[in-house]
């Protein structure tokens, strides 16, 4: 084992197996309920970002796959006019900011964010540190270790719900709940740093911790409609996918992502069918084995 927190996370997956439950089922509803609204699957598409580089459809065209899919968009940071060219074509729209040391900078931002429209917004904690060990910048804008009077002051600073991406521990889900935000993202940030627990591991204990203080959502290697399953029936509220969705993008345009999102959504609703689960609510979690 190299240490590649992908890697790390893809054999966790990989190690948990279904018990289906082919009696006393029925058809399951995928409806899911983020930020006050309700979208007809759990199955986010999660934050990347040069969605110009990936394919010519953009990231407005990207965004619009998404809405017709029935789903959540969260993007990495991009422009202000980015933003509000997606929520004008009716995405429910997350953006991923960067944990800045200057306040005011970071407070611009979110205020465009909720002019504009956005469901919520997002920072990735994670970010913060260099792996030579200083914090870091981005674009020329310092970075800085969030602590969490930090994290309360901005969640307090705004109507709009504030998610901390980048959570794999029970300590930094605790303090975000503690600061009032509306929920965390179980993230290993695309190997950001080697060693990273997989996040859809520590679910349950986190889950343990915080109780119904804030909402809990898994990303890293859900690439598929079972692996997301399994994350639900861990606990977690909802999931994010973004590798995946990234690769049929560049490979086949906007229409694709749609797909993928319906096809992967019918999947879970089959697995919640063959685990006798009403909704995403009540998937049963013995359901779900090592090998």
């Amino acid at each position: 084992m190299n240490g590649h927190s992908d890697d790390l996370a893809r054999k966790y997956l990989d190690s948990l197996s279904i018990a289906w439950n082919h009696v006393n089922g029925g058809e399951a509803s995928t409806e899911f309920s983020f930020c006050g609204k309700t979208f007809a699957t759990p199955i986010m598409a999660g934050g990347m970002a040069h969605y110009h580089k990936m394919h010519a459809d953009g990231i407005v065209g990207f965004a619009k796959a998404v809405t017709n899919a029935g789903s959540v968009m969260w993007s990495g940071y991009c422009e202000d006019e980015l933003v509000e060219a997606c929520v004008a074509e009716g995405a429910s729209f997350v953006r991923i900011l960067k944990p800045l040391a200057d306040r005011d900078v970071l407070e611009k931002w979110i205020d465009h964010d909720e002019k504009a429209g956005c469901i919520a917004f997002a920072m990735d904690v994670d970010h913060s540190f260099t792996k030579q060990g200083g914090l870091g910048e981005f674009f020329g804008h310092p970075l800085k270790a969030m602590q969490t009077a930090d994290l309360r002051e901005i969640a307090a600073s705004t109507s709009l719900p504030f998610l901390v991406k980048g959570v794999v521990s029970v300590a930094d889900a605790i303090a975000c709940a503690e600061a009032g935000v509306y929920g965390i993202v179980l993230s290993n940030h695309q190997n950001l740093f080697p060693w990273t627990v997989p996040p859809i591991m520590m679910v349950e204990e986190i889950k343990k911790a915080v109780g119904d203080d804030l909402k809990v959502y898994v990303d890293s290697c859900l690439d598929d409609g079972y692996a997301c399953f399994k994350a639900l029936a861990l606990g977690a509220d909802g999931v994010c996918m973004a590798r995946s969705l990234r690769t049929v993008f560049m490979e086949k345009g906007a229409d694709a992502v749609e797909e993928k999102l319906k096809r992967d959504t019918a999947i879970l609703k089959a697995c919640m069918g063959k685990t006798a689960a009403p909704d995403i609510r009540h998937i049963p979690r013995d359901c779900i084995r090592s090998v």
